[in-house]
């Protein structure tokens, strides 16, 4: 079966990592490019190339040998002239300026790695997020949209026109399931939807469309968004509904949960009866640089969607 995935770096590289373990899946990651913060912000703005923390993410999350390799690439030099910068995202800029591609130099990465799949940049062009707000706010960037906290976007679309990567038109063409997220709704999944070709691409497809919800709502884009507001703005982008919505109704411990309100995020409240949602018990605590995160458990929520499809 042909899996796509389509999302950001950090979302969609948690299911990548449950899935890659089922056989006779073919997974594809469609990885959007806005990103503009820290090391790749800086690499896209001083070489003009694609930034590359997002690609990076998905590819560790293929890896046969993920947690020796997660290390290496993900490995932040903390001084010097490459203070802020990750090994992942150095090796990829550097690949680009040898093949004159990124996707080239993504696919020659992947064929080192050994990766169970294949992750694919939604497009070559180098583009930029513009998000409108509720009260009339314009925020340009993805850095500037993830700075203005508690305010609720009513549009957001590209500085430019762009065009589709060929190998993620046909990915999409030739899916049997195309899974959108989880992931930031605003800046992970829906800047791949803006690209031209995509939809037209998705409507040569006869692939069944999932759509997987965050564990909690984001001050930055999706503030106090239930799972129906996420759905609905998913399927405005695309132009149709989804065929599966999956949600989790986990119970956040408290101590963690209140430190998360106290940001302005809560859980997405699930309030949409349909025949196309599934719930699950799907969340775990992770630290993540010292700090207690909410976070996907990948093989519980990769054997949902395998459950669901078998």
């Amino acid at each position: 079966m042909n899996f796509v995935l389509v999302g950001g770096g950090t979302g969609i590289s948690t299911l990548l990592k449950g899935l890659k373990y089922f056989k006779d899946i073919d997974l594809k990651a469609i990885v959007t490019v806005t990103d503009e913060g820290g090391s790749s912000g800086v690499l896209r703005k001083e070489y003009n190339i694609i930034p590359p923390g997002d690609i990076r993410n998905n590819l560790v999350a293929l890896a046969k040998d993920e947690e020796v390799i997660g290390k290496l690439f993900s490995y932040r030099f903390s001084e010097g002239f490459l203070a802020g910068h990750t090994v992942g995202n150095i090796m990829l800029t550097a690949l680009t300026k040898i093949f004159g591609s990124f996707t080239k130099a993504v696919e020659y990465l992947s064929e080192v790695l050994a990766i169970n799949g294949k992750v694919i940049p939604v497009t070559e062009d180098l583009v930029r997020l513009i998000a409108v707000y509720d009260d009339g706010t314009i925020a340009y960037g993805e850095s500037e949209i993830m700075n203005i906290k508690m305010k609720r976007i009513i549009r957001i679309f590209l500085d430019k026109k762009s065009k589709i990567n060929v190998d993620a038109s046909e990915a999409i063409k030739k899916a049997d399931f195309i899974i959108f997220g989880p992931g930031s709704l605003f800046t992970s999944i829906i800047p791949n939807l803006l690209v031209d070709g995509f939809n037209e691409s998705l409507e040569g497809s006869k692939a069944k469309l999932i759509y997987v919800s965050n564990l909690m709502t984001q001050p930055s884009e999706s503030y106090n968004f239930t799972l129906k507001e996420h759905v609905d703005e998913v399927e405005k982008y695309i132009g149709r509904s989804v065929d599966y919505i999956i949600a989790s109704n986990s119970k956040i411990p408290e101590d963690i949960l209140k430190k998360y309100q106290e940001k302005g995020s809560i859980p997405v409240k699930i309030d949409l009866i349909d025949e196309r949602v599934i719930v699950e018990d799907l969340a775990e605590v992770k630290t993540i640089d010292g700090f207690n995160r909410i976070r996907h458990n990948s093989l519980k929520l990769a054997s949902v969607i395998i459950g669901l499809i078998r």
